[in-house]
């Protein structure tokens, strides 16, 4: 593997691919990507309750900020770089309140389970909570680089 000027041996790749696949069995235990997934099931079974046109005008919109949510959580989850967390929280958040909120729209519309709405409120406000206490530890996170733009400045 000499192109990229590194040449490990075949046990410090086993070494490697060990430690990859360890880290991602804890983070797909942590308790906010698990709720975010969740999130993202209830998104499809609220879209299989609802008409081709209704899921055509609502669908793309709700299922796209639930994935973009477990995308980020990943990224977020992983680091322990106070920058790049809080860039990929604020996306959570943009992503997370609008899912959110939309409870009241989809509600109103009348054209889905309200069963399945209830418990997507729910599930949301638990995200809610699990997602504010991420926050915190983000924020006891040394903020080791310089955030060129200024904005996630402690």
């Amino acid at each position: 593997m000499e192109e990229d000027g590194f040449d490990f041996s075949e046990e410090e790749n086993e070494g490697y691919e060990k430690e990859m696949r360890k880290e991602n069995e804890k983070l797909q235990k942590h308790p906010l990507l698990k709720q975010a997934k969740e999130v993202l099931a209830i998104v499809d079974a609220l879209l299989d309750t609802c008409s081709d046109e209704t899921r055509e005008v609502y669908g793309s919109t709700l299922r796209e900020s639930a994935m973009i949510v477990v995308a980020k959580l990943h990224a977020g989850l992983a680091s322990d770089n106070y920058a790049l967390c809080m860039q990929k929280a604020a996306i959570i958040r943009e992503h997370g309140e609008y899912l959110r909120l939309s409870n009241h729209l989809l509600s109103a519309s009348g054209a889905f389970d309200e069963k399945y709405v209830a418990m997507f409120r729910q599930e949301m406000e638990t995200f809610r909570l699990l997602f504010k206490d991420w926050a915190k530890e983000i924020q006891q996170m040394e903020n080791d680089l310089e955030d060129e733009w200024g904005l996630f400045l402690k």
